[in-house]
């Protein structure tokens, strides 16, 4: 499979752009016709800086979209000099269920679930050593989580996540359960129980719907759902003024949806690998953009 590095490098050679890698290959560097333009990571020149700060920021895209009055998980900034008592009321107030993560974090980095407050003490306090602030959430039940990725106005792509979860039918090993899942992750994993479930036994690997964590795609979604996700996603695009991202979205146990996150790079590293045309489905979406780039 294409990795991302090597993907931009073929649509730059199609499209006669000379690229250039520097600061360890983190900066892509794009020539043609006297323009110059950056692939930062994966974040395309296409969105003002404003913006892309404020989506990189967990707590800052949360308050934006409150002022824009957009349904969306709450979230509690945390600093260093937090209260414990301010801390004990939220787990008091969210039943005693929350989900702590740094602002600046990505790819289900830095994101924990816990119940025992002391361990949210310790956990808040082992983070608060390597990050400026933190938000605490309220656990919600999730029953999917949908990606829109959006460039200029228009949905390129519409996916739904499904958390590493599987049941035992009294036979296969959980290896086995795990590698049907999804192959692409659990395929060389050395660490997952030589156990065999009963039947019907649940065995969650993993509570977060991160595709980097071991989670599963779905292009299967209701009509209806698809019309009510699309329609949120774009208003968000067209409300903070952004070109191109991608907007994570959560469907609840009682069919509530919710923003979860938006992104400033489009990361389609493990859809390349997980979905069977992957690889030509993200060279549309990365050259589109890059055609907007270089557009006069």
């Amino acid at each position: 499979m294409l990795t991302f590095d090597e993907l931009i490098n073929e649509l730059c050679k199609e499209k006669g752009i000379k690229l250039t890698s520097i600061s360890k290959n983190w900066i892509k560097v794009l020539e043609r016709d006297n323009q110059i333009h950056y692939i930062i990571s994966h974040k395309f020149d296409l969105n003002n800086n404003s913006i892309a700060t404020i989506l990189d920021d967990k707590y800052a895209f949360y308050e934006l979209m409150e002022l824009k009055k957009n349904p969306i998980i709450k979230h509690h900034i945390i600093f260093r000099n937090y209260s414990k008592d301010y801390i004990k009321e939220l787990y008091e107030l969210y039943n005693r269920n929350l989900v702590i993560k740094a602002n600046l974090g990505s790819c289900g980095k830095e994101v924990f679930h816990e119940t025992d407050l002391e361990k949210i003490y310790d956990l808040l306090d082992n983070l608060l050593i390597k990050n400026y602030s933190l938000s605490i959430c309220p656990y919600i039940n999730i029953k999917n989580e949908y990606r829109v990725i959006i460039l200029d106005s228009q949905i390129l792509l519409m996916y739904g996540k499904i958390k590493p979860v599987v049941y035992g039918d009294g036979k296969k090993t959980l290896r086995e359960l795990l590698i049907e899942f999804n192959p692409h992750y659990f395929g060389n994993k050395k660490n997952i129980p030589n156990i065999v479930l009963n039947k019907e036994e649940k065995y969650e690997y993993n509570w977060q719907f991160n595709l980097s964590k071991g989670a599963n795609i779905f292009m299967d979604i209701p009509e209806f759902l698809e019309e009510k996700i699309s329609k949120l996603a774009l208003k968000v695009a067209k409300e903070i003024n952004i070109r191109f991202c991608s907007i994570d979205i959560i469907l609840d146990n009682e069919d509530n949806l919710y923003l979860m996150e938006a992104n400033s790079g489009v990361m389609m590293d493990n859809f390349m690998n997980i979905h069977e045309n992957g690889v030509n489905i993200a060279k549309y979406i990365y050259g589109s953009a890059i055609n907007k780039m270089f557009a006069k």
